[in-house]
């Protein structure tokens, strides 16, 4: 790129009106300067952008050589042209640490006499960039008229954005670490260098761009770029919200048995005779889950199960889904195949027995192996039928029976391990016997046999996976 009609910090310094000299970084003095601003703030890499130059009486430099590097860097991390500073009492003594780091990174420190003005360093550099400043309001209109014309594809504009102004731009949610928008690559690494930036709209995000070296996006653009994506990111993680939500909903209602009219719209174009599988995954995961799987708009229902999170997947996405999921969970159990929404809840049962086993593996997508959900309850009516074939009594909706029900389902859950489930139970093991024969008595079935304790084992499963889910 020809910069030679382009105004650069080595041309100020060499501007005898405004008796300047180089302090450090004289080797950044080939850098582009569009603009000269004076702040005092401590922090004015945040007011000022690309190809700008700080202009100080000193204020805002820090004191001692840690601070003093820090703040090199970050206004050289910022795009900064460099800093000017007045040759004022008021600024700190500038250390040899602060000028040998700004030599390393070419950040030019350039001492101006106190006499001269700001103002005409400022009238000075807008002469000088005049024509530049009719390009930028041109490339401006460009931009917003890109804007304007996307319509709702999000990342259609990320793309024609970047095409414009010839950079790679990468958008990050910052509460789930999820990479938004992403557009496609310029240059290699050796030809870009890379600037991050905060958008705070609704939602905060990490603006990154990749920019070809030399030709860095000047402040006045910058910021009306990234005005343009808070709005862009804002209508993204809102929709993505609404549609998280409405997917909970859906997902609470499939385990609880009620199919809703609008399940089929949100899966489509999947059907349920197309089949379906039931992911199951920590619930410390949820929140970066269902975030990434609304925003990718991935027909698929997900939502809080009793103990774990779930996503019902169609199986013509299984594959997509499993590598979006892998970005956000170490590990996933995955029940066998289903047809009939009835079944949800039984296959959230089974993907979450095969999560449990498949936390203390290494693989992330565990899948169920063994009887299918068809064999162990081929519906939601058989599995009613087996609880009240098998538990009798014990299935009714009594003190009595609720206070059985439970000490049998803790003693097979603790394998009749009488100790660890009179514990839990918070009762003497004398009284367990009692209860435990009460059952017998109840039931008509022998803990002490195979086949009636296996009877007893479906019939906890058929339970649980009947019982409703409360409302999070």
């Amino acid at each position: 790129m020809d910069n030679s009609h382009e105004l650069t910090v080595a041309d100020l310094v060499a501007t005898a009106s405004l008796d300047s000299r180089f302090l450090a970084g004289q080797q950044g003095g080939d850098r582009r300067v569009l603009w000269a601003h004076s702040c005092e703030m401590p922090n004015p890499e945040e007011w000022l952008g690309p190809h700008e130059l700080l202009m100080t009486i000193g204020l805002c430099v820090p004191k001692g050589p840690e601070a003093q590097v820090a703040f090199v860097n970050r206004l050289n991390d910022a795009g900064l042209a460099g800093i000017m500073i007045g040759d004022h009492t008021l600024a700190p003594p500038i250390t040899e640490a602060m000028l040998a780091e700004a030599n390393r990174c070419g950040f030019p420190v350039v001492l101006t006499a106190a006499q001269v003005p700001y103002a005409v360093v400022a009238r000075h550099v807008a002469a000088a960039n005049s024509h530049e400043q009719t390009l930028q309001v041109l490339l401006l209109s460009k931009l917003y008229h890109n804007a304007a014309y996307a319509g709702d594809d999000a990342e259609e504009l990320v793309e024609s954005l970047a095409n414009l102004l010839r950079i790679q731009i990468s958008i990050s949610d910052v509460a789930t670490g999820q990479t938004l928008l992403h557009s496609a690559a310029i240059g290699d690494d050796t030809t870009t260098s890379t600037h991050h930036y905060e958008i705070h709209g609704a939602h905060d995000a990490l603006l990154t761009i990749n920019e070809f070296t030399g030709e860095a996006i000047d402040g006045f653009i910058l910021i009306h770029l990234m005005k343009v994506l808070e709005v862009v990111v804002d209508r993204l993680l809102n929709a993505a919200e609404r549609r998280a939500e409405i997917s909970a909903r859906l997902m609470l209602s499939l385990l609880n048995g009620v199919g809703l009219p609008d399940t089929g719209e949100f899966l489509a174009p999947q059907r349920a005779s197309d089949g379906f599988v039931m992911v199951a995954l920590p619930v410390s995961d949820a929140r970066s889950i269902a975030s990434v799987l609304a925003v990718s708009g991935l027909p698929v229902i997900s939502g809080m199960g009793r103990v774990s999170y779930l996503v019902l997947v169609p199986t013509a996405v299984i594959s997509e889904t499993r590598d979006l999921l892998a970005t956000v969970s170490a590990h996933a159990g995955v029940s066998s195949v289903f047809t009939d929404f009835s079944d949800a809840r039984v296959a959230a049962v089974e993907a979450g027995k095969v999560l449990a086993a498949a936390q203390h593996s290494d693989r992330f997508w565990t899948e169920f192996s063994g009887s299918t959900v068809s064999v162990l309850t081929r519906s939601h009516r058989e599995a009613q039928e087996i609880v009240r074939g098998v538990l009798g009594p014990l299935a009714d909706d009594t003190p009595r029976a609720t206070m059985l029900r439970e000490t049998l389902f803790t003693f097979l859950r603790h394998d009749r391990k009488w100790k660890d489930a009179s514990e839990e139970l918070f009762i003497h093991k004398q009284t367990l016997s009692y209860r435990l024969g009460k059952i017998e008595q109840e039931t008509g079935l022998t803990l002490s046999r195979s086949a009636d304790l296996s009877s007893l084992w479906i019939a906890y499963q058929a339970w649980e996976s009947l019982a409703p889910i409360e409302t999070q």
